[in-house]
């Protein structure tokens, strides 16, 4: 499990963070990726290209889910360790 656990971590790190926002000017869309840097709230330019905003809204969604995937683990690994305790 902790092995599953140190994979799901790798990948995380190569993964964007944050949510895609749109901002409309006029007829145009403009997307955004905006995070947290330094208890601050960064927007960075994405552009409009549709097959790279999709591409990142991808990574973004598998970041989700491994995130979810990690959390379940843990709490896997935390009962496995209570299990153990009681046991000895």
């Amino acid at each position: 499990m902790s092995a599953l656990r140190e994979v799901y971590e790798k990948q995380l790190e190569a993964l964007p963070k944050g949510s895609l926002r749109v901002r409309e000017r006029g007829d145009r869309k403009y997307f955004y990726l905006s995070y947290r840097k330094d208890g601050k709230v960064v927007s960075d330019y994405v552009g409009s290209d549709e097959s790279a905003v999709s591409e990142l809204r991808e990574q973004l969604e598998r970041r989700k889910n491994i995130e979810s995937l990690l959390k379940s683990i843990k709490n896997e690994l935390r009962m496995m360790n209570r299990a153990l305790e009681v046991a000895r």
